[in-house]
């Protein structure tokens, strides 16, 4: 693989962009990305086979520390490489059963632009921004 999973993330890999009525595109194009995301998954699962166990002196220490901080990462990284698959499944089905480019939560269609831009979306930009909203209330109670 050429790039590391968090370059993948950071660099926010999405969908080729694809017309709302070509489902075999929008199809394939998941299969691409899910394809991308367990190759990732993969790798920081062999990571982990790597850890290596050290001394009681203090550089010892020190780099435990920073393997039980590596590890911390990874397995951050590899929760939201499988959350991002599991999101993609679901994209895929609304696809399969033409809902794709409509409004999961109040059915309108999803603008072109929108689309365009996040090809994985299933919610209109005010369906979302709503969800982003009760999001941020629910975290500072």
């Amino acid at each position: 693989m050429s790039q590391s999973p968090d370059k993948q993330i950071a660099e926010g890999d999405t969908l080729p962009a694809v017309s709302r009525g070509d489902e075999h595109a929008k199809l394939e194009a998941l299969k691409a990305l899910k394809q991308r995301l367990h190759q990732d998954v993969a790798t920081l699962q062999q990571k982990d086979g790597d850890r290596t166990p050290y001394g009681g002196d203090f550089e010892s220490l020190v780099t435990a520390a920073q393997l039980a901080s590596q590890q911390e990462t990874d397995e951050l990284l590899r929760r939201r490489l499988e959350r991002r698959l599991s999101d993609l499944d679901h994209v895929s089905r609304r696809v399969e059963q033409g809902q794709y480019g409509l409004c999961e939560s109040c059915g309108a269609e999803i603008p072109a632009e929108r689309l365009a831009a996040v090809p994985d979306t299933t919610l209109c930009v005010r369906c979302q921004g709503q969800r982003e909203r009760r999001g941020a209330v629910r975290r500072a109670a």
